[in-house]
């Protein structure tokens, strides 16, 4: 995971040495582990992108889109209509204990990704959370499931 400079760790996704800091050894770990164990496909995977960026928002005039980056989202094909790819999960990385107010951010960062599912994540906890319709929450619990269980869970309604 380290490269070749001391001060920096590889990012697979963007392919380069970013700069170590708290956050991102969180983020780094989370994506090894997205990628080796969880079955998540490395080239659906983007880090640390504007939201203006995502290509389902790339119609909205940049105006109405809130200036912010998202952790890490992963991209699913075949879950809406009218994109080949759509977000699946948007994952939000911390360096500090996770509370109401952070899965709060990541919800709020998703009012405008609209993916199903959001987690948040520390050094030693993630919490995933789903969208449940009937009460207009999402509804968080511990650990992170599979791709494969995810796109099941979406299929079904349910995490």
């Amino acid at each position: 995971m380290a490269s070749s400079k001391s001060s920096e760790l590889f990012d697979p996704v963007r392919k380069g040495g970013v700069k170590i800091t708290p956050e991102e050894r969180v983020r780094q770990r989370l994506i090894s582990k997205m990628v080796k164990e969880l079955g998540f496909p490395l080239a659906f995977l983007a880090v640390e992108k504007e939201l203006k960026l995502l290509p389902h928002l790339r119609l909205i005039p940049s105006n109405k889109i809130p200036r912010r980056r998202i952790d890490i989202v992963a991209f699913a094909k075949g879950i809406h209509p009218d994109y080949p790819l759509f977000p699946l999960l948007l994952v939000e990385c911390k360096a500090v204990a996770l509370t109401p107010k952070v899965a709060r951010q990541v919800v709020g960062y998703n009012d405008v990704v609209k993916a199903p599912f959001v987690a948040v994540a520390n050094e030693d906890h993630i919490l995933t959370g789903g969208y449940d319709a009937e009460s207009g929450l999402f509804r968080f619990q511990e650990g992170l499931p599979t791709y494969t269980q995810l796109l099941s869970a979406l299929e079904s309604n349910k995490i």
